[in-house]
């Protein structure tokens, strides 16, 4: 009888301890959905890169842990590009009941007739990334003029 008790005690004390109760969740299905309607323009200041962020993970659910994103640049001639993590942008609305839903980021570090390629990755507070969106790819200014020889004077 005393065993029994001892029983109940202990399992009255744990089953309020337990928490939210779900059932388990794979972790693929709390990645955030990609991000969508990716765009680049040159600008005088750079390239801007503007993009509507994700309100849902991939399994389905509404997402309140947004975190940020991740921008990653590679040069834009190639078959193969290696992207590089140029910038991120941090989220602090994670509170707030109206969220931001277009975002933008300017890529300062370009130059004149050059072509560059972009992504942007979602991330979740707990470091959960989604796939990729992009690549993007824009000729940022005007390209590299070749010098010009001088025409022929028709003087002998």
């Amino acid at each position: 009888m005393r065993r029994a008790a001892a029983v109940l005690l202990v399992l009255a004390c744990a089953l309020p301890a337990c928490g939210r109760k779900g059932l388990p969740v794979a972790p693929q299905l709390v990645e955030p959905e990609a991000v969508e309607n990716l765009a680049a323009i040159a600008t005088p200041d750079g390239v801007r890169l503007s993009w509507l962020r994700p309100t849902r993970y991939t399994g389905g659910g509404r997402m309140n842990d947004l975190g940020g994103f991740e921008i990653e640049r590679a040069p834009g001639e190639g078959p193969a590009p290696e992207f590089v993590k140029i910038g991120t942008v941090t989220l602090e609305d994670q509170q707030r009941f109206r969220k931001e839903r277009r975002l933008e980021w300017v890529d300062k570090d370009v130059q004149s007739g050059e072509r560059y390629r972009y992504r942007v990755t979602a991330v979740t507070l707990d470091r959960y990334r989604s796939a990729p969106a992009g690549p993007v790819s824009l000729r940022y200014g005007n390209p590299p003029s070749a010098p010009s020889a001088e025409p022929p004077s028709g003087d002998p």
